[in-house]
C-alpha cells in the first residue's frame, strides 16, 4: 500500500492538471436517440435459465413468445413468466402549469400507442450498441456462438475499446458467462410534447418523453451458486434539463408459473422477494411436473446524495458513486460521510464487517485496494500487484486484453479512479441506497400501464413491502423505490460545480430466480444477495479448454490443449488450476447427468465419466460445502489431455464438455471455523436454437459415433517408449492439422 502523503499529494496534482474527467472514466455521453426501427430481440441462455428479451427492456413476451419466456430448465417448455416491463415514472408542469406525470415503459400490451403508427410511446433502443446486420442485441459470447453481435464501436467508449466486449467490469472484461448490453430511451414518445406542451430539454425540442436514458445489462453465470438467476442492471439518466423532484423507479411483473393464470403469489419482506407458484400439479404445454416457483428479487434501488440521512444504515451519509478522489482522509472526524464518529462507526462496523480506516475521501465505504509497494519507493513498478489500482479500463497486467497501462496514467496512481474495482460505479455501497419502498401484488389488468394517474396513485403510494398473499388468478405484482430527485444537466453542473453534458444518474437492479419450493427459493436468494453484496465477483475459473472430438467405431476421442492449466486468477492472486472433469450427455444441457443432490435433495453437480487432476495432495472432497454438497477433486491421478469414451452406441448423438476447475479456498478464522469458497469449475454450455441447430463451445462438442465404410482398412500403428516419453496416436484423422494450432506436442 502507498504510505507516502507528500506522494499522493504530488500525484493529486498532476492528475488534477492533465486529466480530463471524460477520459479518466472512459465513458462518453451518447446523445443519440432512440428509434423504433433499431429493435432487437435476443434469449439469454448463459445457465439453465432461458428466455426471450428485447432491447427496449422487456423481458419475457407471452403474446409472440409464449415458449421461451422465463424457461427453466433452459431447453424444455416449462414457462414461468409472461413478461417483464420497466417503468419511470415523474411529476412535472406542463405548459399551462398543471402538474402531470408522465410515465415511460414498452410491452406488450396495454401501454400507450401512436394511434396513426401503432407504435408504442416509450422505451425504443438507441442505435450502434448492436451489430446492425444481426438480430441479436450485443452479448458478450461472440467467440463462442459466432454471431457477430457487438459493434464496430461502441458509441458510450473511447476508440481503444474497439472490438472489445464493452464489459461492466472492464474493457474486453467478461467475468459472467453471459453478459447482454444495450441502451434505450423514451424519446419516441410525443404524447406529452402534443397534448400538453411539455418539452424535457429546452435546448432540444426534438427529444421527446421525460428525456430519460436507460443502460441495461443481464448477466448470468453457471457458476453452481448462480446456474437458475438472471441478473438485470439498470442505469437511468436525465438527458434533459428539466429537474424532476419526485422520480420514482418500477417495475411491472406479469407471472406465468407452470403455463397457467391460476397462480399464487406471497412477498417476504426480510428477502425483499416476490414470489408466485401455481394451484396447479403439472404444466401446460405437455403436462409437465412438478412445477416449481419463481420469485423476482429486488437487490439495489436509486440513492438519495443530498438528503442529509443515512438511508441504508450502513453509517454513511450522502455517499454517492459518481464522485471523484481528492483527498486522503487519515482521521474519522475528518470523513465528511461520517457525522457522528462514535454512533456511525459502530453502524459501519455491524454493516460492512470491517471497522473505519484511512481512505480516499471518494472511496467512502474504504474498500478500494492501492497497488502494493514492494519496494517502498512510493511509485509503483513492473511486477508490482495493482490489487484494484488497475486504472478506468478496468484491466490489470493479469487480465486477458490488457495491453499496457492506461493512456490516461491513472494505473498504479495510487487512488481509486472510475471503472476500477470496489470504486463508483464499481461499488453498489458507495450509494445512499433508499431501498425497496413499495410493493403490491394484483390480478393481471387491474392497474394499466397506459393509464398515467392511476399507476402515479399506485406507484408513489404503494405499502411498504410485506406479506400480501393473493390465491388463484392471473397475478403481477409491482415494485417501486419512490420518491427522489432527477435533475437536469443545468442543475446537476451547479451541484457538480463543473459543466455536465448530462442530468443525475441512479440505478435499479432485480433477479430473476427459479427454484424447486419456497425454502429452496429462499436459500438461493440468500446466495444472490450475497454474490451481489460482493458487487457481481466470483472467483474466476480456469480458462476453457479447447477441444477436438472426433467420432470413430463404438468410440469417440476427445483431446484438449492445456490453456486450463496457464490460467492465472486475479481473484486468487494465483494460480489456482487443479484439474478437469469429462460430461458425456445425449441431450446438451447435461440435465440426466445433474444427479449430485445436495441436503435438501437439489440436484447440484453433474457426474462425470472421467477426472483427472495434479498429483499435489490436494484431493478428495473440498471442506467447504454448497447446501451441503461438496465439490470432488480427484485423487492425485494426474493430468491428461486426452480420453477414449469406449461405452457408447453408434448412430447415437452424444453431447460431450471437457472442463477445466481450481482448487477452491479454504481459511480457519480467529474461531477456528473452517470458511472458504468453494471450487469454481468453467461452463459447459451447448446451445440449441428453436430450430434445433447446435452451437458448442471451444470446450463442447456433438459427436455421433459410426461404424467404418465398407473396404476401410484401418492404419497400423506402435506406441512408442522411451526413458522419458510415451508417444501414442490417438486418432488418424485431423490430428496433425489439429495440433499445429495448439500446445499439445
Amino acid at each position: 500500500m502507498l504510505n507516502n502523503w507528500h506522494y499522493k499529494i504530488l500525484v493529486f496534482i498532476m492528475f488534477t492538471l492533465f486529466c480530463l474527467s471524460d477520459i479518466l472514466s472512459q465513458v462518453i455521453v451518447d446523445k443519440n436517440k432512440g428509434n423504433h426501427n433499431f429493435t432487437k430481440k435476443g434469449f439469454m441462455d448463459g445457465n439453465l435459465v432461458g428466455t426471450v428479451y428485447y432491447n427496449f427492456g422487456e423481458v419475457g413476451d407471452y403474446l409472440n413468445e409464449k415458449n421461451r419466456s422465463g424457461v427453466w430448465p433452459k431447453g424444455t417448455v416449462h414457462t414461468y413468466l409472461d413478461g417483464v416491463a420497466i417503468i419511470v415514472q415523474a411529476e412535472a408542469n406542463d405548459k399551462n402549469g398543471n402538474i402531470i406525470h408522465p410515465l415511460e415503459t414498452n410491452y406488450y400490451e396495454f401501454t400507450r400507442y401512436n394511434p396513426t403508427t401503432g407504435l408504442t410511446y416509450g422505451w425504443w433502443p438507441l442505435p450502434n450498441y448492436a451489430n446492425p446486420f444481426n438480430s441479436s442485441p450485443a452479448r458478450s459470447d461472440d467467440e463462442f456462438t459466432g454471431l457477430n453481435t457487438w459493434p464496430e464501436h461502441w458509441p458510450d467508449r473511447p476508440s481503444d475499446w474497439d472490438g472489445y466486449w464493452n464489459g461492466f467490469f472492464g474493457k474486453g472484461v467478461k467475468n459472467a458467462d453471459l453478459e447482454t448490453y444495450f441502451v434505450f430511451d423514451d424519446n419516441e414518445d410525443r404524447e406529452y410534447i402534443n397534448r400538453f406542451g411539455f418539452y424535457p430539454d429546452e435546448d432540444d425540442l426534438t427529444r421527446g418523453g421525460l428525456g430519460m436514458q436507460v443502460k441495461t445489462r443481464g448477466f448470468q453465470w453457471s457458476h453452481i451458486l448462480a446456474t437458475d438467476v438472471i441478473f438485470w442492471y439498470y442505469e437511468i439518466t436525465n438527458m434533459g434539463t428539466y429537474d424532476y423532484d419526485k422520480t420514482l423507479f418500477a417495475q411491472y411483473v406479469d407471472w406465468g408459473i407452470g403455463g397457467a393464470n391460476d397462480n399464487n403469489g406471497e412477498y417476504n419482506e426480510l428477502l425483499d422477494i416476490s414470489y408466485a407458484w401455481s394451484l396447479e400439479p403439472l404444466g401446460s404445454p405437455g403436462n409437465w411436473g412438478p412445477v416449481g416457483i419463481a420469485g423476482y428479487a429486488f437487490l439495489e434501488s436509486p440513492g438519495i446524495s443530498d438528503d442529509m440521512k443515512d438511508n441504508d444504515s450502513d453509517g454513511l451519509t450522502d455517499e454517492r458513486r459518481d464522485n471523484e478522489s481528492h483527498i486522503f482522509i487519515d482521521n474519522i472526524n475528518s470523513d465528511p460521510f461520517i457525522k457522528n464518529a462514535s454512533l456511525d462507526s459502530t453502524k459501519f462496523r455491524e454493516f460492512y464487517g470491517y471497522s473505519w480506516q484511512p481512505h480516499w475521501d471518494a472511496d467512502e465505504n474504504a474498500n478500494w485496494q492501492s497497488f502494493y509497494d514492494q519496494n517502498e519507493n512510493g511509485i509503483y513498478d513492473d511486477g508490482e500487484n495493482l490489487f484494484d489500482d488497475v486504472g478506468t479500463d478496468g484491466i490489470g497486467n493479469f487480465d486477458s486484453g490488457y495491453d499496457g497501462p492506461d493512456v490516461d496514467g491513472t494505473e498504479g496512481n495510487g487512488m481509486p479512479d472510475s471503472g476500477e474495482p470496489n470504486f463508483g460505479i464499481l461499488d453498489k455501497d458507495e450509494s445512499d441506497q433508499l431501498g425497496l419502498t413499495g410493493f403490491l401484488i394484483y390480478p393481471v389488468h387491474q392497474y394499466e400501464l397506459k393509464n398515467d394517474e392511476q399507476n402515479w396513485e399506485v406507484l408513489s403510494s404503494l405499502p411498504v413491502p410485506h406479506g400480501q398473499p393473493l390465491i388463484g388468478v392471473n397475478l403481477a405484482n409491482s415494485f417501486s423505490s419512490y420518491l427522489f430527485h432527477m435533475n437536469g444537466r443545468k442543475t446537476y453542473s451547479t451541484q457538480k460545480d463543473e459543466s455536465q453534458e448530462t442530468g443525475e444518474t441512479e440505478r435499479f437492479s432485480m433477479a430473476l430466480i427459479f427454484a424447486n419450493d419456497e425454502s429452496d427459493l429462499f436459500r438461493r436468494k440468500r446466495t444472490v444477495q450475497k454474490i451481489y453484496n460482493a458487487n457481481y465477483r466470483f472467483a474466476k475459473p480456469p480458462d476453457k479448454p479447447i477441444i477436438k472430438a472426433i467420432a470413430g467405431d463404438k468410440k469417440v476421442t476427445l483431446i484438449w490443449d492445456d490453456t486450463a492449466e496457464k490460467t492465472f486468477d486475479p481473484f486468487y492472486q494465483q494460480y489456482n488450476f487443479e484439474g478437469y472433469k469429462i460430461y458425456r450427455s445425449t441431450e446438451p444441457n447435461f440435465l440426466e447427468n445433474k444427479i449430485i443432490t445436495d441436503a435438501y435433495g437439489k440436484q447440484t453437480y453433474i457426474e462425470p465419466i472421467a477426472q483427472f487432476d495434479l498429483v499435489d495432495g490436494i484431493k478428495g472432497l473440498h471442506p467447504i460445502d454448497v447446501n451441503g454438497a461438496k465439490f470432488y477433486l480427484g485423487n492425485d491421478s494426474g493430468i491428461k489431455n486426452s480420453f477414449i469414451d469406449t461405452d457408447v452406441q453408434n448412430g447415437q448423438t452424444y453431447y460431450y464438455a471437457v472442463v477445466a476447475y481450481d482448487k477452491g479456498f479454504q481459511a480457519i478464522n480467529v474461531k477456528g471455523e473452517s470458511e472458504g469458497i468453494s471450487p469454481a469449475e468453467t461452463s459447459s454450455i451447448i446451445r440449441m436454437d428453436i430450430n434445433g441447430k447446435v452451437t458448442t463451445d471451444i470446450n463442447t462438442a456433438e459427436v455421433t459415433p459410426q461404424a467404418p465404410s465398407l473396404g476401410y482398412t484401418p492404419l497400423r500403428y506402435k506406441t512408442f517408449y522411451t526413458a522419458d516419453l510415451v508417444l501414442e496416436i490417438l486418432m488418424l484423422n485431423c490430428l496433425i492439422r489439429f495440433c499445429e494450432k495448439q500446445s499439445y506436442l
